[in-house]
């Protein structure tokens, strides 16, 4: 009895091994479409199907077909139809893409992008794989072939295919579902969360090398992943890859933010309504450098090269082993300087052709392009059984109130909305600490905001310390992702030199806090939004 195989595909990889291997052992071969096409140039016998390629419902070749392969089994005991005529193999798959929002809607000429009739043939041979063999994946192409030449099909392994098929055909729906859904703009939280995640690539090891790890993609048109390109060193691992994340959030917030004019509707301590407005930072080339997620050192210069020094300054015995991360291209006289850290990798929107030969010189190094901000889609966390989903922190501001007497200068003001981006990722508790849109002081994850003051003012004396030649010796600006109480730890900052804190607010003491300002001269701001980080 001569056995059936459908072959309808959209991945040609091993499909001609495949086939060749069916004839061979004396199967028809029935396929349609450019897979028909594909084969027949491989000299290998089709017989054509056109219902495959029939997508105008009703199709009662369609539903012909599929009676071919549900009907294999104790259903050809009491069938009319020939035990030769039933399908025993089907290999298909079909790539989830996502589609614009018109592609869905019908119209007089043509159906919408949904593809029902391939879904519902990998479907149905799913649910008949203890009579059909269903292959959506090449990998397990050569699995196939040698159980079908042993004529030994295990059903542990019609399962597993059965298991990989629905998993396609979930993806598939999951991206018309989200297709629809989210560029409808009214299910930002559908009732299930379905999002069809590729595996992209093994990365080197986990958190720990003893911990595997692999990356899925979402989309390759969607997301800043999708414009990561890995140019020299060493394969990614989940701690760089998580570090040049944390990087090139910052780096696009700067870019969608501090780079454009914007402003943020203010009152003062009398409130009086004015508007706040921040002096765009076009001319400016933003540094960072972080460890476990952390920056340990950021700042915005006139170019890469002064950037660079400052962000260096902050804390130099701390670079090595850092992800460094810049708003510019990287050229030959920052090479020059990046090449003396031991830096696991350097993200960039590219790299001069001087700057690779330069940095080359250690192989080691990751040289990763970006060339896509990040985009604004929900965070995932997952957690043991199930899945934590939030909106991504993205607005540095809603309001400010200017809550004492002095106000602070246009400077402080740009400085502060810069802090406010390390702020937003680095771990909380957090304090930062500026002096001339350089770091001087960065603490982050504590347990409590008295101890990253404490923290942070330490590293700003420390700075001081190793940069003696530094003109302005003070530590200007203190930023918190969150409110401060009036303690021992924040007055200690008037005699560190701050002139300027931006927080949350909302403290029980907040007015004796309001008040030791006043009597120093410092400027404070309320924002009344917090940006906690974990």
């Amino acid at each position: 009895m001569k056995k059936k195989a459908l072959l309808y595909t959209s991945n040609f990889e091993k499909l001609a091994t495949l086939a060749q291997t069916l004839v061979h052992e004396g199967w028809e071969i029935i396929s349609a479409g450019a897979t028909a096409d594909f084969l027949k140039a491989q000299n290998i016998a089709v017989t054509i199907d056109r219902s495959l390629e029939d997508h105008f419902l009703p199709n009662e070749k369609l539903e012909n077909l599929l009676r071919l392969i549900v009907g294999t089994g104790r259903q050809i005991q009491t069938s009319h139809t020939r035990a030769e005529s039933f399908i025993s193999l089907v290999c298909a798959n079909i790539t989830p893409t996502f589609h614009k929002l018109n592609d869905f809607l019908e119209n007089d000429k043509s159906d919408n992008c949904i593809d029902l009739n391939l879904i519902s043939i990998i479907r149905s041979a799913a649910k008949n794989y203890n009579n059909v063999l269903i292959l959506t994946d090449p990998a397990d192409y050569d699995e196939a072939i040698i159980q079908i030449k042993t004529e030994s099909i295990t059903t542990d392994f019609r399962l597993k295919l059965a298991g990989k098929a629905l998993n396609l055909t979930s993806a598939y729906d999951a991206t018309c579902a989200c297709s629809i859904m989210y560029q409808r703009g009214e299910e930002k939280y559908p009732n299930y969360y379905m999002i069809p995640f590729k595996r992209l690539a093994r990365l080197r090891h986990g958190m720990n090398e003893q911990q595997t790890a692999y990356i899925y993609s979402l989309n390759d048109q969607i997301g800043a992943l999708s414009g990561l390109k890995k140019i020299q060193g060493k394969e990614l691992n989940f701690n760089i890859l998580e570090n040049c994340f944390a990087v090139w959030k910052c780096i696009s917030l700067f870019l969608k933010i501090l780079k454009n004019p914007f402003t943020v509707e203010s009152l003062d301590a009398n409130n009086y309504p004015f508007t706040t407005q921040f002096t765009p930072a076009a001319g400016s080339v933003f540094t960072i450098a972080v460890k476990n997620t952390n920056p340990i050192g950021a700042a915005l210069g006139g170019n890469l090269l002064e950037s660079f020094r400052k962000t260096y300054a902050c804390d130099p015995s701390s670079l090595n082993g850092a992800t460094f991360g810049c708003s510019s291209v990287v050229d030959r006289e920052a090479a020059e300087e990046l090449i003396k850290i031991d830096f696991r990798a350097i993200i960039a929107p590219d790299f001069s052709r001087e700057a690779k030969e330069i940095l080359s010189q250690k192989k080691e190094m990751r040289l990763v392009i970006a060339s896509k901000p990040l985009s604004n889609y929900n965070e995932l966390k997952s957690i043991d059984g199930g899945l934590i989903v939030q909106e991504p922190d993205w607005i540095p501001f809603k309001h400010w109130r200017v809550v004492t007497q002095t106000r602070p200068t246009q400077k402080q003001v740009d400085s502060m909305a810069f802090g406010t981006l390390l702020a937003m990722i680095a771990k909380s508790d957090a304090a930062i600490i500026l002096n001339n849109f350089g770091t001087v002081g960065i603490s982050a994850g504590n347990t409590s905001r008295s101890k990253a003051i404490r923290h942070a003012i330490y590293d700003a004396q420390e700075f001081f310390q190793n940069n003696v030649n530094c003109e302005d010796r003070s530590a200007e600006i203190l930023i918190s992702d969150s409110l401060l109480n009036f303690d021992e730890s924040t007055k200690a900052l008037a005699d560190a030199g701050i002139k300027a804190i931006i927080q949350t607010g909302g403290a029980p003491n907040d007015e004796e806090f309001i008040q030791f300002c006043n009597e120093k001269g410092i400027s404070m701001v309320f924002t009344d939004i917090q940006h906690l980080a974990i």
